[in-house]
């Protein structure tokens, strides 16, 4: 395994080389350089393949196994069977088809599906830590898909702002669900299966990871849920207060540095009169935080966390209204890929 050297450019190159700042500027580094390995960091792991990102995962969201299994696609014996014979040479996913357990379709949905979700997680990292690449390493499932870094970044940035519409309170990703006592009752029950689905197994425990593998549903998917039972009032929310939403920096472009904080949370008036909406925790002070993510190794350093207010909600419409998955968006192949999931979401 190797640390920071692999992500410098060569001594014969023109650019200086330079510590990335970011898990985004790492993965612009290595695609520029055309690298093959795996990138390591606190939230998870990025293979690329001749600069292509190939594969993710992350604690965070369930992986391809998850998501077979946990539907009874396949069972666990087969899939442990299939990754003890095929996984040391990455031919995973060529097994798949061979055996006719997935269509080559299916394979290449489930494996953007999972790529996509879990680098969400990975490259949205703001809690700072260290980074490593491996060079060299290849990934279980094999080159099916490759997506480009800079397609990638784009469709972080674009999932950090579908969240932030639906409900700026970053802590709910990672804490444990905690419905409030009227969410139970048949007047309060919030519309869609899959939202009462999350209800009945939220147990003051489970957070949204367990929740996706546990249903066998992606975790970006769930995060958004979560989000939307919140902002309908029917989940209790961490009792400190939320950092603002920082960009996410892409795949191609550098970290900004994040702002000052300010000495409290403004809460703009709506334009035509009338009550403010709510911003959560804007009138708890004195609460601590959440601590950064501790990293191991002594590799890439990025740079750490700097809390800042948080950022002013729109006060133009409640906090219910925001659209699940936009039918337009940047990236048509992503827009087609959020529809055929949720179909399949739906018939699961």
């Amino acid at each position: 395994m190797t640390a920071a050297p692999p992500l410098a450019e060569p001594a014969d190159h023109h650019v200086q080389p330079t510590a990335p700042r970011s898990p985004g500027e790492a993965v612009a580094l290595l695609a520029a350089r055309r690298a093959t390995g795996a990138l390591r960091g606190p939230l998870g792991i990025l293979w690329l393949v001749d600069g292509q990102v190939t594969a993710a995962e992350s604690p965070r969201a369930p992986g391809l196994a998850d998501l077979l299994t946990g539907c009874g696609r396949l069972t666990p014996e087969a899939w442990a069977d299939l990754l003890h014979r095929h996984g040391p040479h990455g031919r995973v996913g060529e097994a798949l088809v061979d055996r006719q357990l997935l269509t080559r379709g299916e394979l290449e949905l489930g494996q953007l599906g999972t790529l996509f979700d879990a680098a969400y997680f990975v490259l949205a990292d703001r809690a700072g830590g260290t980074w490593w690449f491996e060079s060299e390493a290849r990934h279980w499932l094999g080159t099916v898909t490759p997506v480009d870094p800079a397609r990638l970044g784009r469709e972080v940035e674009r999932r950090r702002q579908l969240l932030d519409r639906i409900w700026p309170w970053p802590q709910l990703d990672t804490a444990p669900v905690r419905p409030v006592e009227h969410s139970r009752r048949a007047s309060h029950r919030p519309p869609g299966r899959r939202r009462r689905e999350l209800l009945d197994h939220a147990d003051g425990r489970r957070t949204p990871a367990d929740l996706a593998r546990l249903l066998g549903r992606s975790g970006f998917g769930v995060t958004a849920d979560i989000r939307r039972l919140a902002a309908a009032g029917l989940l209790d929310t961490p009792r400190h207060a939320a950092p603002a939403a920082e960009p996410v920096p892409s795949a191609a472009e550098p970290a900004r540095p994040a702002a000052e904080p300010g000495p409290s949370a403004a809460v703009p008036a709506r334009p035509g009169g009338g009550l403010h909406r709510r911003v959560p925790g804007a009138t708890l002070r004195g609460l601590p935080g959440p601590g950064p993510a501790a990293g191991g190794g002594l590799a890439v350093p990025t740079a750490p966390a700097v809390p800042v207010a948080p950022a002013p909600t729109r006060s133009d419409r409640p906090p219910t209204t925001a659209a699940a998955h936009p039918l337009a968006v940047p990236d048509p192949d992503i827009a087609l890929l959020t529809r055929v999931r949720d179909l399949l979401e739906a018939r699961l």
